[in-house]
Formats: structure tokens, C-alpha cells, sequence
């Protein structure tokens, strides 16, 4: 089994776009619209797979820089963005395991100071939860041809988060009682950064063959995420 897609994360990785979307909540258009405005600076962006990508550190500063830095004026916005920057670097380790620790950071100039601690710790979070949800996707080569499906089962990865869309957590938790709350939202996750043919369908339950419901003997533990 190749196992999970998620390796120990430096700062500096390449995180791909849709990747920082779903970390911060904030549309890969406006991420894309940062970057083609130079708010953020060019040592934050990266190539992945020669597709546009942002170095990891970068993702609070994408939090940061589409929503409170908006109202800023863009020297400032870019000054604060790189104070993020720096402050991401210096402490990754922390901020890996314990997102809370941006809460005092700020930014002064003159007569303007914000508060930076809100938009960088809700940055790591969420980058936190896609780290976790890519640990839950495998690809087994003996497992239904090798597909990607949610570690411990044979159920696709497409087909849960299609069959989420079309019936919602609750009638998939009923039908599946193998999987968890977790394993579904990471199914979601997981296509919409990856979206097969554009995006996933929305499968109904009943569209999913009945034997990929047999999950295998031994369940994988809840996933760490790295540090």
C-alpha cells in the first residue's frame, strides 16, 4: 500500500492552490488574484507539477491578506503579510501543533496596528484539517484496481463525497456505520482540491454497489496530524 499523500509538511512545500482554497476558506480565484497583484510576495509563490502553487508558510498570509488585509492600503497589507511570513517560518514546529500561538502577533505602522492572531491561527487550522483528511485517503493497488478510496475500506473516495453531496452526513453515516464523520468530510475535502472531471458528481447511496461496504479486518488508527 502506497498510504497516505500527506508526508511530514515543511514550510517551504509547494501547496497547490485549491489546497490553500480549502485551508482558509478563501476562493482560488481571489488567491489567484493575490498573487497577480504582487500583494503577496514573490518568495511565497512556487510551481507545483508546473501548476501555480504557494509556498506552505504562505497560507496564513492568504488568510490574512483576504480578509482584514483587505482593508488595508497594499504597501501596508504587504508589509503586514510578510511579518506573517516570517513569523510562520520562525515557528512552524508550534504553529503545526498548536495554531493558537499566532494569537498575540501583530502589526504596527505609525497610527495603524491589527490584530494578525485570528486569520493566521484559523489559517493553520485549516491547514491542519487538510493535512489530516489527505492522511485518510490510500491507494492500494489490490484494493478495487488502485482507485483512491478512505484508508480501511474499499469505498472510493469520489463516490463518498459524491454520494455526501446527493444524501447528506446523516443518510451516509446510517449506510455506512464503517465510516466516521471524519473519513466523509475528508472525502469532500479531497475532491474538491482534486475534482474528478471538473468536479464530483452527486451519487446517491444507491448508486454504490453493496460490497463496498465490507471494509477491511484491521481499521487504521485516527490520523496524526504532522509535525
Amino acid at each position: 500500500m502506497t498510504g497516505s499523500f500527506a508526508p511530514a509538511i515543511a514550510p517551504g512545500r509547494a501547496i497547490l492552490i485549491n489546497e490553500a482554497s480549502v485551508a482558509t476558506g478563501v476562493p482560488a480565484r481571489r488567491i489567484n488574484r493575490l498573487i497577480d497583484d504582487a500583494v503577496l510576495p514573490g518568495y511565497a509563490c512556487a510551481k507545483a507539477g508546473g501548476r501555480r502553487a504557494l509556498r506552505a508558510f504562505a497560507v496564513p498570509m492568504v488568510g490574512f491578506g483576504a480578509s482584514d488585509g483587505a482593508k488595508l492600503s497594499k504597501n501596508l497589507r504587504l508589509e503586514a503579510m510578510r511579518l506573517i511570513g516570517t513569523f510562520t517560518r520562525e515557528n512552524w514546529p508550534r504553529l503545526l501543533k498548536e495554531p493558537a500561538h499566532a494569537d498575540a502577533l501583530r502589526f504596527e505602522s505609525g497610527r495603524v496596528a491589527v490584530a494578525l492572531g485570528e486569520p493566521v491561527s484559523e489559517a493553520m487550522a485549516g491547514l491542519n484539517k487538510w493535512l489530516a483528511a489527505q492522511r485518510r485517503v490510500v491507494r492500494d493497488p489490490d484494493i478495487r484496481g488502485g482507485i483512491r478510496t478512505i484508508r480501511g475500506t474499499r469505498i472510493g473516495v469520489y463516490e463518498a463525497a459524491g454520494a455526501l453531496a446527493a444524501d447528506g452526513m446523516d443518510a451516509v453515516l446510517e449506510c455506512f456505520p464503517t465510516l466516521g464523520r471524519e473519513d466523509l468530510e475528508a472525502a469532500a475535502l479531497y475532491a474538491k482540491v482534486y475534482p474528478m472531471m471538473g468536479r464530483p458528481r452527486k451519487r446517491p447511496l444507491s448508486s454504490i454497489h453493496p460490497n463496498l461496504r465490507a471494509v477491511s479486518e484491521t481499521r487504521a488508527p485516527p490520523p496524526v496530524v504532522p509535525r
